[in-house]
């Protein structure tokens, strides 16, 4: 049943993606049904993450194809939370999207994987919750420089006169200012443990090597640029297109990572 609905749960998430779209093309608010289908489709995603995990007896990101599904639920996650306090529903569309990608990406992997009625081994609850911080780390990065995106693309409207900075219609800068700080503020405090457990299970086991010590090393590139994007959001929120640009760069190190350093570092070690 849980691995049904992570083959699955791309469906809901690209219709709500539609919703948002559509809304968004006309103008309006979106769709109550989006709104709840949304959040819904959030949480049954989590509860078959957690039903993996307690049939394989470890941490439901074990393969890449369960880390895509895992990111996906993670980027829906945070959307849910930053729509909730920001109350800016404008991107949902490409949040959903993102997720539905996501999702879809691990499904060729998921069918092909055959889940044991018992682990093997005891699990690694530190490498565990290394890399599921890592995952929500990399998903509030991700979710920082979509935003930033989208708030360059505003921004240069606004700069070529096609939109007035005190318009009522369309994309709020101040919004996006918002919600973006929260993005990046969020991945800074979920990498950060991240790093600290990912040392300790590199001394702790001693199974260091170069691909190890590029996901800590390119974490904490991310950090860094998250925090300073951050920083400026918060406390000068004029220097909006840089911070934005720091966004954009912290997500293509994310990527990075998640695409080319990770796979090799989840082989390495189990979760």
């Amino acid at each position: 049943m849980a691995l049904t609905i992570l083959l699955l749960v791309c469906a809901p998430y690209a219709a709500v993606a539609v919703g948002y779209a559509e809304a968004r093309r006309r103008g309006e608010a979106p769709p109550r049904w989006a709104r709840i289908v949304g959040p819904l489709t959030a949480a049954l995603h989590l509860a078959a993450l957690v039903a993996t995990g307690r049939i394989t007896g470890r941490s439901p990101f074990q393969t890449e194809s369960q880390a895509l599904s895992f990111l996906a639920f993670a980027v829906a996650g945070l959307y849910v939370v930053l729509e909730s306090t920001s109350h800016v529903a404008t991107y949902g569309g490409r949040f959903h999207l993102l997720t539905a990608v996501l999702a879809g990406a691990s499904v060729p992997g998921l069918a092909r994987e055959q889940f044991p009625t018992a682990a093997m081994r005891a699990p690694d609850v530190q490498f565990s919750l290394h890399v599921g911080f890592a995952l929500l780390g990399t998903a509030a990065i991700v979710a920082g420089g979509l935003l930033a995106a989208a708030y360059l693309g505003v921004y240069r409207r606004m700069k070529r006169r096609e939109l007035s900075p005190d318009a009522t219609a369309g994309p709020s800068l101040s919004g996006l200012q918002r919600i973006t700080r929260d993005a990046s503020l969020i991945g800074v405090a979920l990498l950060v443990p991240s790093i600290v457990l990912g040392r300790s299970v590199l001394e702790r086991g001693g199974g260091s090597n170069v691909w190890t010590f590029l996901e800590l090393g390119l974490a904490g590139v991310q950090v860094l640029l998250a925090a300073a994007a951050g920083f400026l959001w918060w406390r000068r929120p004029l220097r909006g297109p840089v911070a934005s640009w720091l966004n954009v760069a912290a997500t293509a190190v994310a990527v990075g990572s998640l695409a080319i350093v990770h796979p090799h570092v989840t082989a390495l070690v189990g979760g």
